[in-house]
């Protein structure tokens, strides 16, 4: 991926905490899959973020949107931030690829505190449409510049309505 929206994402396969597993290669169930990258169980701003896509899965779901939430956390370190968080019903990936998360443009940073993951994604957020290809992103370089998941819901309903627009950022 050069970083470009209308493109494929790179292979990659993350295992999820319920057992089962998630392809880059594989199209989304819905209309678009939510990708969001975040930084791990140590992050109050990841919290906050995925509390909130929890509460709006059923928004999200209505309007054909699957939402997948991974970082290089270990899955013992997922499972315990999940449980943490009260996160039931959203799905979690563990041990994103670092390569990959660079391939896709994702800011990486290194261990600064001793609970954070030796190396592990900043903030970023990708929307996938049914053909596997990058429609929007917003990726961060800190904890305190993502996009909020309302936000996102307004671009999901904008795209209903423009859905013959190329996506922006594909030039």
């Amino acid at each position: 991926m050069s970083n470009k929206t209308g493109e494929l994402l790179p292979e990659f396969k993350i295992s999820l905490l319920n057992g089962g597993s998630w392809s880059s290669s594989t199209q989304p169930s819905g209309s678009m899959l939510l990708l969001t990258i975040y930084r791990g169980m140590w992050c109050g701003h990841c919290k906050t973020q995925l509390q909130s896509l929890e509460r709006l899965q059923n928004e999200f779901a209505a309007r054909g949107v699957d939402i997948l939430a991974v970082s290089a956390d270990t899955e013992a370190r997922a499972s315990a931030m999940a449980k943490d968080y009260g996160l039931f019903r959203l799905a979690i990936g563990y041990e994103m690829p670092i390569d990959r998360a660079r391939a896709m443009g994702v800011f990486i940073s290194k261990r600064e505190k001793d609970i954070e993951m030796p190396l592990f994604c900043e903030p970023a957020t990708f929307l996938i449409n049914n053909q596997s290809r990058v429609q929007a992103a917003w990726i961060a370089s800190t904890a305190f510049a993502r996009v909020l998941p309302d936000d996102i819901l307004r671009y999901v309903d904008f795209l209903a309505v423009h859905s013959d627009r190329d996506p922006r950022g594909s030039s």
